[in-house]
This record gives structure tokens, C-alpha cells and sequence, in this order.
């Protein structure tokens, strides 16, 4: 490939990402109409799956000025992109601006429990399916995460002399749920939500269990997916 046709590339994918990152932008917000690098800035807030590639993005807007700006007549230029440099930059607008989402990969039914549910009923979910984590609803609303480790921390305190003896019938999940320390580790996103935004929010809190999916994010919505750190790992390789 010819040093032209690789500029071409380059300014192409450029352009299409400028596009794309005009487009994310508010169009009241006084960034849409200044720089290419205020742009990426104001994205990268908004976007979780843009931050890591920020650096990256600034330098090709040095680089596209330089090439643009700087040309030496005669169709040469006083830089020229490395076949590396386009192949990324390539690769970051289609992972970025044409993500996969996360419905429907991560769509499925998600077993869930009411406040009022009982011990036993957990139990018998987890007997029938193996899950290890449940969400809990209240009036259909979200209230907290129902763990494995929940379960094992809320036994031990009713141990004694080595022994548990409860009627998993009389305990309620409500009084269950405060003892599980990871009942909060958990973050909402909506249907169109992009895998890579998703695994940035485990990256940001390695503490996270999980990420529940709903249609628009929200608590009171049902859920249509729940997605676990080993899930997005899978995804983004």
C-alpha cells in the first residue's frame, strides 16, 4: 500500500470518527464546535468505553493537523501514519462508535426473589439452578444482591456449637439480605448499553458482582440480563 492510500485510510477514519463524536456531544453544548481534542474529552466523560483510547485519539488530532496542515507540495506530506497507527485507529471507530450491545449477548431470563420470599425458597433456587448470585425486590423495586457469600456469612451466625438448626420457612430474605456485605456491589445498565461500557465499569470497581441489565437502567425495571465480571472478560478478549 501506497503512503497516499494510507493517508487516505487515516483521514477517513478520522473524519468518521470526528462525525461520530460530534454526534455524542450535546448539540447545545459549546464543545460540539470546538476542537477535535475537546471532543474527545467531552466524550470520554459521557462514554466509559472511549477513556482508554483518549490519549491515543489526542495524538492522531496532532497528527492529522500535522498532516493536513503541513503538507510539502507535490503531494508529499511532512508525516505519514504507520500502517500500525491507521490499523488501530480503524479498529478503535469500529469497536467505539459500532458497538456490540449488550442485549441481546447477555439476554436472559434472571432469576430473582421478593423481600418476603423465605430461606428455603432461596434454597431451593439455588438446588434447582446453582446460581450464586439473586436479585431482590421489594414492590418491584431493586434492593440488594443475594450472594453465595451472603448465604455462608448468614449461616455462620446462626452456628452453634457447630450445628444449624433454623426453619429455612420462618426467615425472610429481608432479614437475610444486611448480613451479605456484597449486597451493593452491584450497577444497572440499559439494553443499549455497549459490552465495552460494561466492562469498563468493572475495571473501575473491581469490587463489583455484578451488572444488572434492564430496558432503560433503571431499579424499578425487571431485569432482562445480568452480566458477571467472568462474562465481559469472555466478551472483550
Amino acid at each position: 500500500m501506497t503512503e497516499d492510500e494510507r493517508i487516505e485510510r487515516f483521514e477517513a477514519a478520522y473524519n468518521r470518527i470526528d462525525r461520530a463524536l460530534s454526534e455524542m456531544t450535546d448539540s447545545r453544548d459549546p464543545d460540539r464546535r470546538k476542537t477535535f481534542a475537546a471532543r474527545v474529552r467531552h466524550a470520554a466523560n459521557r462514554y466509559r468505553r472511549l477513556r482508554r483510547h483518549v490519549d491515543f485519539l489526542l495524538e492522531i488530532g496532532d497528527l492529522r493537523n500535522a498532516i493536513i496542515h503541513n503538507r510539502l507540495g507535490d503531494g508529499h506530506y511532512i508525516a505519514v501514519p504507520h500502517e500500525s497507527t491507521v490499523t488501530e485507529l480503524e479498529e478503535i471507530e469500529r469497536v467505539m462508535f459500532s458497538p456490540e450491545k449488550v442485549i441481546p449477548r447477555f439476554q436472559r431470563h434472571v432469576r430473582t426473589l421478593e423481600a418476603d420470599a423465605t430461606i428455603a425458597d432461596a434454597w431451593e433456587l439455588v438446588r434447582h439452578d446453582g446460581y450464586s448470585r439473586y436479585p431482590v425486590y421489594e414492590r418491584g423495586t431493586f434492593i440488594g444482591m443475594l450472594t453465595a457469600n451472603g448465604f455462608a456469612r448468614w449461616c455462620a451466625a446462626q452456628a452453634k456449637d457447630g450445628r444449624i438448626n433454623v426453619d429455612g420457612r420462618t426467615v425472610l430474605i429481608r432479614d437475610v439480605l444486611p448480613i451479605d456485605h456484597r449486597r451493593d456491589f452491584v450497577a444497572f445498565a440499559s439494553a443499549e448499553s455497549a459490552i465495552e461500557d460494561v466492562a469498563e465499569m468493572f475495571r473501575d470497581n473491581p469490587r463489583l458482582e455484578a451488572v444488572i441489565v434492564t430496558p432503560h437502567g433503571r431499579l424499578n425495571e425487571r431485569p432482562v440480563g445480568l452480566i458477571c465480571p467472568a462474562d465481559v472478560l469472555t466478551a472483550t478478549r
